[in-house]
């Protein structure tokens, strides 16, 4: 069966939740997502929690795109993600997180494939497409993905079953 690009897109997004939550279900000691490995750097529940939040000011920009014509992402620029309880668990950080990529997903499954190619005027007036933001999307959660490997790696709480493209750092 071949996968078109776009597919292959949602699918990714689809798989980030998978790829957290083989990295932070097994966890049984909160302090490996509660504190970061090193001083000024994030923990992984932080990370989550900005995974969450990025994602909660994406989906109005895909969202505006998908069902206006060329609009201004202006519009939606100064929505900020609600307000959460800052000691809210990891667990509970990425439920919140789950919800909102689920609805990302959701929306992008249910797209016409000629609707991905849909544009607007993003913020700094530059032309950017429901494609170009779900990349994106995928880019910033590579890189946020590859962050938690590094926390858990340095805290010793990287679970065995997971592969990482993370090099391990040697004494």
């Amino acid at each position: 069966m071949h996968i078109d690009e776009n597919d292959r897109i949602w699918i990714t997004l689809a798989n980030t939740l998978n790829q957290l939550s083989e990295r932070v279900s097994p966890q049984r000691d909160m302090t490996r997502l509660t504190r970061a490995a090193q001083r000024g750097e994030w923990s992984v529940r932080e990370v989550i929690a900005h995974l969450r939040d990025h994602e909660a000011r994406m989906f109005p920009r895909i969202y505006l795109i998908a069902v206006d014509n060329y609009p201004d992402l202006r519009r939606v620029a100064n929505i900020e993600p609600t307000e959460y309880d800052r000691n809210d668990s990891p667990f509970m950080v990425m439920s919140q997180f789950r919800r909102l990529r689920q609805s990302t997903v959701a929306l992008l499954r249910e797209l016409p494939r000629d609707a991905w190619l849909r544009a607007g005027v993003d913020v700094d007036n530059s032309r950017v497409t429901i494609q170009d933001l779900a990349l994106e999307l995928i880019e910033h959660d590579a890189e946020h993905i590859a962050q938690i490997d590094r926390t858990l790696i340095e805290r010793g709480a990287m679970p065995h079953r997971v592969h990482t493209n993370v090099a391990i750092p040697t004494a």
